[in-house]
């Protein structure tokens, strides 16, 4: 009787129906953000919004000027990521045209961001299936991944992030599937185009993708050109054949989708390099000071730049010190509840069991990585895209941020949902090393399965959002309230919220 409900547990968690299970979960978890947040969240909800009202008065998403009422959100016209913003402005276009209220526009767009984030859950999910890792870990990570606070949170409002995570999942698992190809000597032009200008798309999304279309492009580049005899001129001759030898409509069609996406690429990140030098130039190298003054962030960082340089006062430059503090408010932004604008940002700590399981989780990947750190580039192909992917990212990401903090002396850039487009290759590396691990010991693997799921269901997810959300967090609406408040209730005694406050710079459980 017992194996019989073990294997009944066994089929479950490695079937389809699971899968299926936590997409319905997790789309509830972020359409209850979407209905309930007060407007605008925390993640520049009024930012992407704004520039969405702009584009939607544009047929074409090239500007030759700064466009009116474009201040408050920067040089809009050269800035590198506005692709996902001129897209988002034809549903809102339809929708705005019946629907004048501005809360009911922000909660359409908001649950088009869902369905966003949710294509790209699935095809992360059919990347990790694509390079190996079993249904049951597979199943199990996306549960755990979706249960971080934030990230239903950031789904279920607007923010161009939720288009890059579709994208990012999209291109690897497209990224996979040539690999395998390749390796059988199989030069799938069709495939390898779909991946260049659907990679170019993404950048315009948002730049922060380019470091991953970076890793993808480098990897895809040295796998065709060891299976062409590391020849230069075989590669070469292998993809000009291939193209020869398809469909003349297909041809037509990547010639003319490359030729889009890289006059769209050029027109903004080509143009942008030739005449500032860098993709994503500062707002007063375009605007003048006046006019960028009503662009917050860069009032903010400008403001913060020049009270340094009147007081002669020069900030810590230790970057290992940095370094410590960026990881301690990345794993803190993933878990902490958060609200937008309106409240000024009230935010609480994290939960104690969810934050405490990823740790406890990161350490036990950590290990599986050093015990077998001499295999890991030997593994496959995919664990080692996957690192040259998180490694390019990374280095930008922090470097970025450091720059900033010697600009401004604020530890900026350390959100944790900048980490969300990586996350999944995080814990697809750490799969094969986990199964590694424990593969001798059955019962341990069990254990640690469902301590760690348990933990996560202790308050992750949307329920830190609603085991720490106060009324003025909502949109105003008294059911909303009404619903959420019960919810609160419930989830008071069946949840260790631990404390709400704290008085030190750092928060232990």
């Amino acid at each position: 009787m017992r194996t019989k409900i073990k294997e009944k547990f066994n089929s479950y968690f490695k079937s389809n129906y699971f899968f299926i299970t936590i997409l319905v979960f997790f789309i509830l978890e972020a359409v209850w953000i979407s209905i309930s947040a007060a407007y605008p969240q925390a993640f520049d909800e009024n930012f992407h919004f704004g520039l969405i009202r702009i584009y939607a008065r544009h047929l074409s998403p090239f500007l030759t000027k700064q466009p009116r009422g474009g201040n408050p959100y920067g040089d809009v016209a050269v800035h590198p990521s506005y692709l996902y913003h001129y897209l988002m402005s034809f549903p809102y276009r339809i929708y705005a045209n019946f629907v004048h209220n501005q809360i009911s526009q922000v909660i359409f767009l908001r649950l088009i961001d869902v369905v966003l984030f949710t294509i790209g859950l699935i095809y992360f999910y059919k990347f990790m299936l694509e390079i190996g890792l079993s249904k049951i870990y597979t199943n199990l990570s996306i549960l755990i991944f979706t249960l971080i606070p934030i990230v239903p949170q950031l789904a279920g409002q607007i923010n161009y992030d939720n288009m890059m995570f579709l994208m990012t999942g999209l291109t690897a698992y497209l990224s996979a599937k040539a690999i395998k190809q390749l390796r059988k000597k199989q030069f799938n032009i069709n495939l390898l185009a779909s991946i260049v200008i659907l990679a170019i798309f993404a950048s315009l999304v948002k730049f922060a993708y380019e470091p991953i279309a970076a890793g993808i492009g480098i990897y895809l580049i040295f796998v065709i050109y060891q299976v062409s005899d590391k020849s230069f001129k075989n590669m070469w001759l292998n993809l000009k054949n291939n193209f020869k030898s398809i469909s003349k409509l297909s041809k037509l069609l990547i010639i003319v989708f490359f030729v889009i996406a890289a006059a769209l690429f050029f027109q903004r990140d080509g143009l942008n390099l030739i005449q500032y030098h860098t993709i994503n130039p500062p707002c007063n190298d375009v605007l003048s000071v006046a006019q960028c003054s009503s662009y917050s962030v860069w009032f903010h960082n400008y403001v913060t730049h020049q009270e340094l340089i009147n007081n002669a006062y020069k900030p810590n430059k230790n970057f290992i010190i940095y370094l410590g503090q960026w990881v301690y408010w990345i794993w803190y932004r993933l878990f902490f509840s958060v609200s937008g604008v309106k409240t000024h940002f009230s935010n609480y700590p994290p939960l104690p069991l969810p934050s405490a399981a990823f740790l406890i989780l990161a350490a036990i990947v950590i290990f599986a990585l050093i015990k077998y750190r001499k295999k890991i580039f030997k593994t496959n192909d995919y664990i080692n895209l996957m690192i040259l992917v998180i490694v390019i990212y990374l280095i930008a990401l922090i470097f970025e941020g450091f720059q900033t903090y010697l600009y401004t002396n604020v530890l900026e850039l350390m959100n944790g949902r900048y980490l969300i487009p990586i996350l999944l290759f995080m814990a697809s590396i750490g799969g094969f090393f986990l199964i590694k691990l424990l593969k001798h010991h059955p019962k341990v693997k069990v254990f640690l399965a469902i301590i760690i799921v348990l933990m996560f269901l202790e308050g992750g997810g949307v329920l830190t959002f609603i085991s720490r959300s106060e009324d003025s967090w909502l949109i105003n609406n008294q059911t909303v309230k009404t619903i959420n408040k019960t919810a609160k209730h419930i989830t008071k005694h069946v949840i260790i919220e631990g404390k709400k406050h704290y008085s030190s710079n750092f928060w232990f459980f």
